[in-house]
């Protein structure tokens, strides 16, 4: 390739709540592409958008995709425990330049991923032609709220609504948590994961390849707490076809994401 053509589809801008980041600005993330050429990443959003998902939000979003000339994208956020507020947000942003997609995080909001909360955003979501991207993990001994978001408990609402598209950030995880996120790949159409998070593990991409699935794998980092560089070289080394190693760079992410 002669130009960027990467797609990181999890990014975060602003100060986290919890993990200390010296990078957190909309200009340090586009240094970072333009020093691994990455053509357009996918912000997820900050800490502020886990505690209100509010208009000034959405704005500062827009605004970065706007001053970055179309390269970060943006989702906005939905908590059930809000649900017409964040409802209201979604409904005046959805149509915004730059707006693709809707994020969840049971584990943040303790609130289950099968609870019946969520419906109303998967009815926002196959009425308005969006896809949700959803924290997922296994579950943890250390940090018990992962329990809320096993790939599992999405499963219900995926399988009711085939028509939206939706990814499990974090691949489900670890262990259990990503032999159940691979088997829903496989099961529904309509199901996809990305790898952002500290997720390393050897022979990952020829597991996945194995289990025919790469084709519904999007690159992913969550930057700031990951360096971009941990994954690109786990896609650059993996045993695995070029034209693979494309889709899972670019090409899927494109699919869903509508970019």
């Amino acid at each position: 390739m002669t130009a960027p053509f990467i797609v990181d589809a999890h990014v975060h801008t602003g100060h986290p709540n919890i993990f200390y980041c010296p990078e957190v600005t909309a200009g340090e993330l586009l240094r970072r592409m333009d020093q691994f050429a990455i053509r357009c990443s996918l912000n997820l959003g900050s800490a502020r958008n886990l505690l209100g998902a509010s208009v000034g939000e959405m704005e500062k979003a827009r605004k970065e995709y706007e001053e970055s000339g179309g390269r970060l994208y943006y989702c906005g956020f939905f908590d059930p425990r809000r649900a017409k507020e964040d409802l209201a947000v979604l409904a005046k942003v959805t149509g915004w330049q730059g707006f693709r997609g809707i994020k969840i995080h049971p584990s943040f909001n303790r609130v289950p991923a099968d609870d019946k909360r969520y419906q109303a955003v998967w009815e926002f979501a196959r009425d308005h032609d969006l896809p949700i991207v959803a924290h997922t993990w296994s579950a943890s001994s250390y940090n018990p709220v992962q329990v809320l978001s096993t790939p599992d408990k999405f499963e219900p609402f995926a399988a009711k609504f085939p028509n939206v598209r939706f990814v499990l950030a974090h691949s489900g995880g670890r262990g259990e948590g990503r032999r159940e996120a691979v088997r829903m790949l496989k099961q529904h159409a309509n199901v996809f994961m990305d790898f952002g998070g500290d997720i390393y593990c050897r022979r990952y991409f020829e597991e996945l390849a194995e289990e025919g699935v790469l084709d519904k794998v999007l690159f992913g980092t969550d930057y700031p707490w990951i360096d971009h560089r941990s994954h690109l070289t786990q896609v650059y080394l993996a045993g695995i076809p070029a034209a693979a190693k494309r889709a899972v760079f670019c090409g899927n992410a494109q699919a869903v994401y509508k970019l």
